[in-house]
């Protein structure tokens, strides 16, 4: 934490050792070759290298799965780590060493303003989301590993050594592939541990379908852990299985406090979990739809806001309660500006502007377009803060429409706002006709009153239409009316399913509020409204 407050008093120093720390070492790889790293000194010189997209990398990274060696860095690659988004299909990023440590610089300083504002947190156990193992179709096709075999990989040494004694759920969760068993197993650990202080997820939907799914088994919860024997029907290998029954000791005091438990009353999470002090999740985009069940199931816990981390690189950390500042001392930041399309560098920024973020890192990715739009809130002494806006190049276009996530959000938000309706979920996305294109809302409102889904509706269609493109194709009868599809429960379970069959991370996924898949009908639970 020390290193990132002095580096914030002078960042224009530390982003240009960072970019010389990449450029010179890589000078001699074939990326570094081609674009002429060994002539670039400072970031004056970096804009000879072009922005890039990830499909300017696909034959490096080809070379990489075939053995190749200093294709995009010097240093070796340990290993390709998949990513996939609502955009695009399955990534495969490069990681260094380089990288590993430019992550941990992000996290450390993380950590400790954690520790700094939430106190209280010292002494408990800690939830830190660990991503259940996932198979990937390309694994053992090529000559150099794909994927971290466990997320407290992203760890320096010492957060790994801390994880072993305060995370109440055992690494080995990891190796979980069955995801009823990944859950159960998850839950049985928490709800066993009445000392519970910090739970930290990527996305609050995670945290939401797990305590949504507590009250169904709680009868189960109890019985082993009195015991410490796992339900003897979870679907679980046999060596895990005794992994995992080693590390849940018999506690028949705690199974006598659950039992007096009732789990259909208010506040019943708060009484599971007494102590909790932090909950740390992604707060921005539509994610309010879930923060707000989290704030009236744990009505005595802060709620910390996520920063802006990718698999190619961590943009921004928080350091208080609101604040988001930008990780100055991790990988060389450029930034889009959205309405001149100009580039500037992180010490340039201006308060209350927009822009696309571009990462140079250690794992070999050279001015490359993130492509998620921040707004500059204030400054953390030089460092700028952000507040994510929307993906820049999450857009729909059917027919030239070109409706983006950013307007879609902001119509979904209103629609509530004029309609009197608050939706648990809601999402846009292409009907799956061809014939006769289209789109669909996709709502699960909350289950207080009455919802008048053709008022929804028309007013979502009117919001639409603020886009011109989109209101002249309907002029045209290129696109059809919009149509509601209730949902009549679970959406975040499913839509997290659906994504995760597509081949994602559950720790990846964030929920946006437009999506290009038109097979959502056929994936929820419910029908047509209007």
């Amino acid at each position: 934490m020390l290193l990132f407050i002095l580096a914030s008093f002078s960042i224009k120093r530390q982003q240009e050792k960072i970019l010389r720390g990449i450029m010179k070492p890589n000078a001699n790889s074939a990326y570094g070759m081609k674009y002429g790293f060994g002539s670039i000194r400072s970031s004056n010189d970096i804009r000879q290298i072009p922005l890039s997209e990830y499909e300017e990398y696909s034959p490096f990274i080809e070379q990489l799965r075939n053995g190749g060696s200093s294709c995009l860095t010097v240093e070796p690659i340990h290993l390709l780590q998949p990513t996939s988004g609502s955009v695009s299909a399955t990534k495969l990023i490069p990681y260094t060493q380089s990288l590993k440590k430019q992550f941990a610089a992000a996290i450390d300083p993380w950590i400790g303003f954690t520790y700094l504002h939430y106190p209280r947190i010292f002494g408990g156990r800690h939830y830190w989301s660990i991503s259940p193992s996932t198979h990937h179709h390309m694994a053992g096709l090529q000559k150099i590993p794909v994927g971290f075999a466990e997320d407290a990989e992203y760890l320096g040494v010492v957060q790994r050594q801390m994880a072993k004694t305060l995370f109440a759920v055992p690494a080995e969760i990891s190796r979980v592939s069955d995801p009823e068993a990944f859950q159960y197993l998850t839950l049985l650990f928490l709800i066993g541990e009445k000392h519970l202080r910090l739970i930290s997820v990527w996305h609050p939907s995670f945290l939401a379908i797990l305590v949504d799914a507590m009250a169904g088994q709680f009868p189960d919860f109890i019985r082993d852990i009195g015991s410490g024997v796992i339900n003897q029907e979870l679907k679980l290998a046999s060596p895990l299985r005794q992994i995992f029954e080693s590390q849940l000791q018999p506690d028949p005091v705690r199974a006598a406090e659950l039992a007096c438990l009732d789990c259909g009353a208010p506040g019943f999470p708060m009484k599971v979990w007494p102590e909790l002090h932090l909950i740390s999740c992604w707060t921005e985009g539509l994610s309010d739809l879930w923060v707000s069940k989290l704030r009236r199931w744990f009505p005595l816990a802060f709620i910390q806001g996520k920063g802006l981390v990718a698999t190619e690189g961590i943009v921004s950390i928080p350091i208080d309660s609101s604040r988001k500042a930008c990780a100055v001392g991790s990988h060389f930041y450029e930034f889009v500006d959205s309405q001149s399309g100009g580039i500037k560098r992180v010490w340039e920024l201006e308060n209350g502007h927009e822009y696309s973020v571009v990462l140079t890192t250690g794992g070999g990715l050279y001015r490359y377009r993130l492509h998620d739009l921040v707004q500059v809130t204030g400054h953390y002494h030089q460092v700028p803060c952000f507040e994510f806006i929307a993906k820049d190049n999450l857009v729909s276009d059917l027919v030239g429409e070109k409706l983006n996530s950013r307007h879609v959000e902001e119509s979904i938000r209103r629609v509530e706002e004029i309609c009197h309706v608050c939706f648990e979920f809601a999402l846009l996305a292409p009907g799956n006709s061809k014939d006769y294109p289209r789109y669909d809302l996709y709502v699960q409102p909350d289950s207080n009153g009455f919802v008048d889904f053709p008022a929804v509706a028309v007013r979502m269609e009117e919001e639409l239409k603020r886009n011109y493109h989109y209101h002249h194709a309907r002029q045209l009868g290129q696109l059809q009316p919009l149509k509601v599809f209730h949902i009549s429960g679970q959406a975040d379970v499913l839509y997290r399913r659906h994504m995760i069959a597509r081949g994602m991370k559950p720790g990846d996924i964030k929920i946006y509020g437009l999506s290009l898949d038109s097979s959502w009908a056929s994936i929820f639970n419910g029908e047509y409204v209007t």
